[in-house]
């Protein structure tokens, strides 16, 4: 369970399902903002860059935490600050979780237990 702008979503960080849905999408929000970065000029403007941006962080958590995760977490909203927070609970706690589990995982290897 995940509390994200106030909203609980049911997720499990260790389902392989999961874990490969947050690795492929890291990948993807790092590849679009950098294109975003590289074609935005003068002519679109900030407001566009800054709707472009939210658009692939909300992409990113609408395909792991389900599709309308998004417009539960924003409504209309276009909130790069928010985006950007939200997007980063989500990997702090992915974070955490994972270092619980390595943890778990240490204490039980086979070469400690041999000790």
């Amino acid at each position: 369970m995940i509390n994200l702008n106030g909203i609980e979503f049911e997720i499990d960080f260790t389902d392989a399902d999961i874990i490969e849905k947050i690795e492929n999408g890291i990948k993807i929000v790092d590849k679009k903002v950098d294109d975003i970065k590289a074609t935005l000029n003068e002519q679109t403007g900030l407001a566009e860059g800054v709707k472009q941006a939210c658009k692939i962080l909300k992409d990113f958590l609408d395909n792991v935490l389900g599709e309308g995760s998004s417009e539960k977490l924003f409504g209309s909203k276009n909130s790069l600050n928010l985006c950007i927070k939200v997007y980063q609970d989500l990997i702090n706690e992915r974070n955490r979780q994972y270092d619980n589990l390595q943890k778990v995982v240490d204490e039980y290897s086979p070469d400690r237990l041999e000790r």
